[in-house]
């Protein structure tokens, strides 16, 4: 592929791929959401087939299609994104701290609430 921008050209071979999805860690944020059918909970929250759920999580699996990622974010928020990510920018680490401690936060509502009845 060649770029060219004015009077300067660049040729690019063989780029190495800057971002590859760890298929280790993305089955891994999986199991740990859902200890239990995995693939099933999986499956219906990206509006993927079990099947290709199972296969995330299989021994050699395939990535995601780009579409399912980008849902993956919006369905499971900044914490999704740090698995997909080789390296995690500081922005994006304390995005999902913030997330964490919101979702904390309101679980130990929830389970005042139930000690008030």
């Amino acid at each position: 592929m060649t770029i060219s921008c004015g009077n300067d050209t660049q040729i690019l071979r063989n780029r190495p791929q800057v971002l590859g999805i760890n298929m280790d860690r993305l089955a891994l944020f999986f199991r740990q959401k859902y200890p239990v059918n995995t693939a099933a909970y999986v499956a219906k929250d990206l509006g993927v087939a079990v099947r290709t759920a199972e296969g995330w999580l299989g021994s050699s699996p395939s990535a995601p299609r780009a579409a399912v990622l980008i849902k993956g974010i919006l369905v499971y928020g900044p914490e999704f994104l740090t698995v997909l990510l080789p390296e995690t920018p500081d922005w994006l680490s304390e995005a999902a701290r913030n997330e964490q401690r919101a979702k904390t936060l309101q679980d130990i509502a929830e389970l005042q609430r139930l000690l008030d009845q």
